[in-house]
């Protein structure tokens, strides 16, 4: 004669099914919000040019700007680029190629990339910045 599960067998036996079952829900979410979300990261818009269009200095530059922008974006540009190209900030220069044709631009970035993995703080490369550049070169 066969044998037969209690009711309490079959209650555990539908306790285990429900919290795999369960798991296997929030596993397939997990995977699938990973997924969804590497590609937004891998197609994220660039906040500089990209540093290997460039050589030399220039390429430094934009390089300081890839790497740091949070250094750049607090930093003023002196050679004038507020005025006639709306710059707010030392970053919006290596937005576009303004910053490979301006000497002032390139010393600056290069300048304020040495002094800050360097360990100097955001406001005395400020300065450094003012005392060098702030009259135009």
């Amino acid at each position: 004669m066969a044998k037969t599960k209690s009711p309490a067998g079959w209650s555990r036996t539908l306790v285990l099914f429900a919290v795999v079952g369960l798991l296997l829900i929030v596993g397939a979410g997990v995977w699938q919000m990973r997924a969804a979300a590497a590609p937004a990261a891998a197609t994220a818009p660039r906040l500089t040019l990209d540093p290997k269009e460039f050589t030399g200095d220039t390429r430094q530059a934009y390089t300081v700007a890839e790497k740091h922008p949070e250094l750049l974006a607090q930093l003023d540009c002196y050679c004038g680029c507020e005025q006639h190209e709306g710059h707010k900030n030392l970053l919006d220069c290596f937005r576009t190629t303004h910053g490979a044709g301006c000497d002032i631009c390139v010393g600056e970035a290069v300048t304020a990339g040495q002094m800050y993995e360097s360990g100097t703080p955001v406001d005395q490369i400020r300065d450094a910045l003012r005392t060098r550049y702030g009259h135009g070169g």
